[in-house]
């Protein structure tokens, strides 16, 4: 059986013919959905990645690299991501798993995806502003965005959390906000005063760019909202319940492994991604790391999630307007896969 890990790019635009062969390759052509185990009592699961390579990569590639995935009886194909949407892609079918923001998992619910969270892996969102340090904003005075220009998502999910904020604040209509299509570039070339993004890799990469640390403002932590979570099409956890549960059991296995062998998995992260700066990972997830953890988390274990972990998240979306009703908790998450001995930090 082989384990397939696809390196991605950091920045990706279109699809290309080899994110076309990787997604036939992992099964995601018309003719097939949800994928089965075979007649030797082996289950494939085709998982794809998000956005782009981070220390966020580490528990599903331990897994890979030890064959603990193997060993569970699990052929786990990956799929790189950022050329499509990675959990509309699990709705559909054409992939079984993988991780995503727990306010795209609700908005999609809500428009009928079958996808479900089988765990927490982020109990707080990362997604906040990198502001420029040597202008005047301050982290602790939103006030001080008055009259800024920012750069926003506009049609991200992320971007409601930043609207439900920003309109709390009382800063709708008191900023300039700009798309974001050309990425972090528009910080670092004073286009913008602030931009939006996740506040692991990038304001070490800002910081690098300043020489100094810049301002940062996490305003998903203001709001409540849950971060990555793993999402899984609920057709094939129907069908493949023990795969799904061994599954989940590695990831949570593959974060404990990660937080606590950190020079280690930086070494595995430069060998699988080797552009990626190593100085930068080791930052990057020492940070990570911590986030992974809430209180419910340092009892319980990695991924561990309830209600409370959820309930701020739907009823924010439902003020915004994004969803008409909380839904009821069964029906977005469930602890069943969760490991039967938590992984504790």
């Amino acid at each position: 059986m082989t384990r397939t890990v696809l390196v991605r790019r950091t920045v990706a635009l279109t699809v290309t013919a080899s994110v076309l062969a990787a997604l036939a390759a992992c099964g995601g052509g018309d003719d097939e959905t949800v994928a089965a185990a075979d007649p030797s009592g082996v289950t494939k699961v085709r998982w794809i990645f998000d956005w782009t390579p981070t220390s966020a990569d580490l528990p599903l590639l331990k897994g890979l690299a030890e064959g603990w995935f193997d060993d569970a009886g699990l052929d786990v194909v990956t799929t790189p991501g950022g050329q499509i949407n990675q959990l509309q892609s699990v709705g559909e079918g054409h992939h079984d798993i993988t991780v995503g923001g727990g306010v795209e998992l609700l908005i999609n619910q809500a428009q009928g995806v079958p996808v479900k969270a089988v765990g927490v892996v982020q109990p707080i969102a990362l997604k906040g502003l990198i502001c420029n340090p040597d202008s005047t904003v301050t982290a602790d005075d939103p006030k001080t965005l008055l009259g800024k220009k920012l750069a926003t998502t506009s049609t991200d999910a992320d971007d409601v959390v930043w609207q439900a904020w920003r309109n709390a604040k009382g800063l709708n209509g008191q900023i300039t906000e700009v798309s974001q299509k050309a990425g972090l570039p528009l910080l670092f070339q004073g286009v913008v005063d602030c931009f939006p993004e996740f506040l692991t890799r990038a304001p070490i990469e800002a910081e690098k760019k300043f020489g100094r640390k810049p301002v940062q403002i996490w305003y998903s932590r203001d709001e409540g909202v849950v971060g990555q979570v793993i999402d899984v099409n609920t057709e094939f956890a129907e069908k493949n319940p023990a795969a799904v549960k061994s599954f989940v059991d590695v990831y949570a296995r593959g974060m404990q492994w990660a937080a606590q062998n950190q020079p280690d998995a930086v070494k595995l992260m430069a060998e699988t991604y080797p552009d990626l700066d190593p100085e930068i990972t080791a930052r990057e997830l020492k940070a990570l790391a911590g986030y992974w953890v809430g209180g419910s988390q340092k009892k319980r274990g990695y991924l561990f999630m309830n209600d409370a972990s959820w309930k701020p998240t739907a009823e924010m979306l439902q003020k915004a307007g994004q969803i008409k009703e909380v839904p009821e908790m069964d029906s977005v998450y469930t602890t069943e896969f969760l490991p039967a001995k938590p992984y504790l930090p």
